[in-house]
């Protein structure tokens, strides 16, 4: 059966094509344009493909199903060997269900054990999809940083790998903005500390108070219709870090998951069909994607 195929490059922004003289030959030909994704992380890649999502951060309050962590509070005691055992128990059942895995870093055992993840198998993984993955930009960025040589290089070799591949859509998921301030949020009973946002459940009057706390000059408040993301988000402006949080060891010098709109966090993507560049928002590529599926006969 014929499918759909389809190449990720995570963290790829269209100001690589400086670096990628295979893309810059495609884009020479095919449709092509930067890819308006949504903040945060995960929903843009379900909208891509489901065409809608409500996904926000890949920890939310849905079901308590990591609730049996509450049972291993005492690994927090073992440093990096129970936090790499407390991966194993969430993971194991995740990885035998072909579900995402996904590092826990130094999120809190108690807030863990309250939380569910939102992501179950990954959304391109279909029947009808020949899916390839690039996941070295990602990494990358975030320690050296959007503009540094080791981005440079990776680009080179990600482009010299694709040369040739066939394909029916090459796409990204976000882009990459280097940290340019690193602030501090409150960190309460019940929150999350993402990199680029902050997340509070409670009473109004608790949440109230932790409001007045939060550097809205760095960044606002953000209206997310689900609830289970939190109550009260606090997501960062464009370079900004927050520090300390529940992922990263250390400051890092790039991130991404905030404003789709900012041309740093422009994500990019290549039609195989004829065509110029044509800028688009993801639902509306996910739209293209669905014809060309229909072009194809494919069910």
């Amino acid at each position: 059966m014929r499918k759909l195929r389809v190449v990720m490059i995570d963290g790829f922004k269209p100001a690589y094509l400086a670096y990628a003289p295979y893309l810059r030959s495609l884009v020479e030909q095919h449709q092509w344009g930067s890819l308006e994704m949504t903040p945060g992380h995960w929903g843009c890649i379900q909208t891509l493909f489901e065409g809608r999502s409500s996904i926000l951060s890949i920890f939310y309050k849905h079901k308590p199903t990591l609730r049996f962590i509450r049972k291993f509070l005492f690994l927090r005691f073992f440093g990096g060997v129970g936090r790499l055992l407390i991966d194993m128990l969430i993971n194991f059942p995740r990885f035998l269900r072909g579900e995402e895995l996904f590092k826990t870093g130094k999120i809190p055992l108690r807030q863990l054990s309250s939380m569910d993840i939102s992501v179950g198998k990954h959304f391109a993984k279909k029947k009808w999809i020949s899916f390839s993955y690039f996941g070295a930009l990602d990494e990358l960025g975030h320690l050296y940083g959007p503009t540094s040589e080791e981005i440079k290089k990776a680009v080179r070799k990600i482009d010299a790998q694709l040369a040739g591949k066939k394909f029916d859509l090459i796409f990204s998921d976000h882009g990459m903005v280097a940290v340019e301030k690193v602030v501090e949020v409150p960190i309460t009973r019940d929150c999350f500390i993402d990199s680029d946002m902050a997340r509070y459940w409670g009473e109004e009057k608790i949440l109230a108070e932790i409001k007045k706390n939060l550097p809205l000059d760095d960044g606002a408040i953000l209206d997310w219709p689900d609830k289970q993301f939190g109550e009260l988000i606090f997501m960062a402006r464009n370079g900004v870090l927050l520090y300390p949080n529940f992922f990263n060891k250390k400051i890092v010098k790039g991130m991404h998951g905030y404003d789709g709109k900012h041309p740093d966090m422009l994500a990019f993507y290549v039609l195989n069909k004829k065509g110029t560049r044509k800028d688009l928002k993801v639902h509306e590529l996910h739209t293209q994607l669905m014809e060309m599926k229909k072009q194809y006969g494919i069910s």
